[in-house]
Formats: structure tokens, C-alpha cells, sequence
């Protein structure tokens, strides 16, 4: 019973991690981020800025200014305005492929204890 948990576990770690060895390529999802980053940034700030507008009636009287603020277009946009930000600042930063990670999985059910180990360069 140990050997055939013992095959089956090695075989999903062998069919669930597929071996690459090729080098990605991640300069176009770069440029994507960085397209979409600095869009929503440009966006977020926008909508932020015409969250309070002034109007100015003149009348006979004299001229008076009416203000509104809306505190929901003001926060709208300051949450797309960061997340476009985090979106451009993972665009810009590099990604150092050069450091390999490994992660590490372990699955418990009944009767099954598995251990899989992933290494990415």
C-alpha cells in the first residue's frame, strides 16, 4: 500500500509541474501593465480632481459661488488612481529572473498525504 502512494504521489508531482526549459519572454506583458498602469492612473486622478466643482451666478446683486463635493467620486477615483499606480509600478520594476524560487505544496486528506515541490527560474 506505501509503494503504489509512494508512485502515485510522484506521478502527479511529474504530471501536475510540466518541465520548461525555455526563457520567458515578459517584456509585452510589461509594456501592457505600463500601457494600462499609467491609463488608470491618468483616469483615477481625473475623476478624483472633478470630484468639487464652483459655480459662479452674477446677478444684478452681485456674483455669487455655489461648491459641490461629491466624497464618492472623490474616493472612486483615488482607488483607481492606486491601482493604476501599482499596476505602472509593476510594469517599471525589474523582474529578476535570475534568483530560482521554490514553492513548496502539501495536501492531506483521507488516506492521502502528497508533497510536491516546484522550482522556478
Amino acid at each position: 500500500m506505501r509503494m503504489v502512494v509512494a508512485v502515485v504521489t510522484l506521478l502527479s508531482c511529474a504530471i501536475a509541474l510540466p518541465a520548461r526549459a525555455q526563457d520567458r519572454d515578459d517584456t509585452g506583458r510589461s509594456v501592457t501593465k505600463i500601457v494600462i498602469g499609467a491609463a488608470a492612473l491618468a483616469v483615477g486622478v481625473t475623476v478624483a480632481a472633478k470630484s468639487s466643482q464652483t459655480t459662479t451666478v452674477s446677478t444684478v446683486a452681485g456674483t455669487s459661488e455655489t461648491s459641490t463635493f461629491s466624497t464618492s467620486q472623490l474616493v472612486t477615483g483615488l482607488a483607481v488612481a492606486g491601482v493604476g499606480g501599482i499596476v505602472l509600478w509593476d510594469g517599471v520594476r525589474s523582474h529578476d529572473r535570475s534568483r530560482p524560487s521554490t514553492l513548496i505544496g502539501v495536501a492531506t486528506g483521507r488516506g492521502v498525504r502528497e508533497i510536491c515541490i516546484r522550482r522556478v527560474w
